[in-house]
């Protein structure tokens, strides 16, 4: 049995961006959502760009970057 995360950058503007996290558990190769879906919505400034910094992965972190244009 594996646990994965996905997460998924949601209405990403140049002002904003929505994070939904699902969490799924592998069963002999399926898929299946365990609890309910998290999302955040986050604005273009300093305090939620330093939130977004230590809850995301560099990956997904350099994509908002890229749209916000920080």
């Amino acid at each position: 049995m594996e646990l994965k995360e996905k997460i998924t950058l949601d209405m990403l503007t140049k002002d904003s961006v929505s994070v939904l996290r699902q969490k799924f558990v592998v069963i002999d190769g399926t898929e299946m959502q365990v609890g309910e879906n998290v999302r955040n919505a986050y604005t273009n400034c300093e305090s939620d760009r330093a939130i977004l910094k230590e809850q995301l992965s560099e990956e997904y972190y350099n994509a908002v970057m890229a749209v916000w244009e920080v």
